[in-house]
């Protein structure tokens, strides 16, 4: 029933899924054939071949999935931008609550929002920041809330 071509061919369309995907899913399958191959060409009987690829496939799957996962967690990407986050800028266009205007920060200019008034000229403090948008609040607010009381 099962030839060696059979566990060949097993082997070469788990490792090719693998190769495709990228999840580690199916390269435990692809030795479990290579086991199955083996049991073959030992001349087991078809039902031994077929215990041996489940066991093999089992296994590793059982024993070394946890790792790899563990191992392959996507992590999110970090960025610079939360050096930003407590920094002085400058107000560069007036901005009210509701409308964004513009600061300025090492110099380059950025969208900015706040939920005071603020003019041009005024120094405010990044207090979040959203992709491109700056959350502003003034200078005297940040230093008094987190005076110590």
């Amino acid at each position: 029933m099962f030839t060696p071509y059979f566990w060949l061919g097993a082997i070469v369309i788990f490792a090719g899924i693998e190769a495709l995907t990228f999840n580690f899913t199916s390269i435990w399958f692809s030795l479990g054939a290579v086991a199955g191959f083996f049991a073959c060409l030992a001349n087991f009987p078809p039902l031994w071949q077929f215990a041996c690829f489940t066991a093999v496939s089992a296994l590793t799957l059982a024993l070394t999935r946890p790792l790899v996962k563990k191992l392959l967690a996507r992590r999110p990407a970090r960025t610079n931008a939360d050096r930003n986050l407590g920094r002085t800028v400058q107000v560069i266009s007036p901005i009210r609550p509701g409308r964004p205007g513009r600061v300025r920060l090492d110099g380059v200019d950025w969208k900015a929002v706040s939920d005071t008034p603020l003019e041009p000229g005024d120094a405010c403090t990044v207090i979040a920041l959203e992709s491109t948008t700056l959350t502003v609040a003034p200078l005297e607010e940040t230093t008094h809330a987190n005076a110590p009381m």
